[in-house]
């Protein structure tokens, strides 16, 4: 949240990706294989396109608005999980769960009040994050027990990373012209 008043969601991403480089490469060293191939690697590639959305989405709610409201909108995440737990893993969500679930959203409703006051759209950019990492979980479960999970890891930052890049570029060459609202502003800001 301190970083969007200032510098551009690309090279926060961008430095959040550098930083996890020796973490990752250390892990790499200590399992002893460093090749990141895999035949699975459209589906991680997918999971981590994905991921990278959430990622950017959630941090781009936080620019906008209180972190309490993003954060309890994106604890929504769950109850996405459970809704896909069926469809795409083929597990039954019991009536007791989906019980919890609906409380659960009541009380976020209840905390985030929509509809109190002005409505924030980047409200729409949390849920749109949490929805986003509820389908990286659900895609994250199956690739974990064939792939290992510092491959997963080590493909998602570089697919954040090369999203951080993209969007640098994106906004240092192309004229989109000046945003108003903090999510726009933090997103479209050149690098610093």
């Amino acid at each position: 949240k301190y970083m969007s008043s200032g510098y551009p969601a690309s090279e926060t991403l961008l430095f959040r990706c550098i930083g996890s480089v020796p973490v990752l490469a250390f892990m790499l060293w200590r399992e002893g294989n460093w090749s990141l191939a895999t035949p699975l690697w459209p589906r991680v590639l997918l999971r981590s396109l994905i991921l990278a959305v959430a990622y950017l989405t959630f941090v781009l709610a936080i620019a906008a608005m209180p972190i309490a409201n993003a954060v309890a909108i994106y604890f929504t995440m769950p109850f996405f999980v459970a809704g896909l737990a069926g469809p795409l893993l083929g597990e039954r969500v019991r009536f007791h769960r989906w019980m919890a679930i609906i409380a659960g959203f009541i009380g976020v409703m209840i905390m985030v009040r929509p509809g109190v006051g002005v409505f924030e759209p980047a409200a729409l950019l949390a849920l749109m994050s949490a929805m986003g990492y509820a389908v990286g979980q659900m895609l994250g479960r199956p690739l974990s027990q064939k792939v290992a999970p510092i491959v997963i890891a080590t493909w998602q930052n570089f697919v954040y990373a090369g999203m951080a890049i993209v969007l640098l570029i994106l906004f240092s060459l192309g004229d989109f012209g000046s945003f108003s609202h903090p999510s726009l502003v933090f997103l479209s800001r050149p690098w610093v």
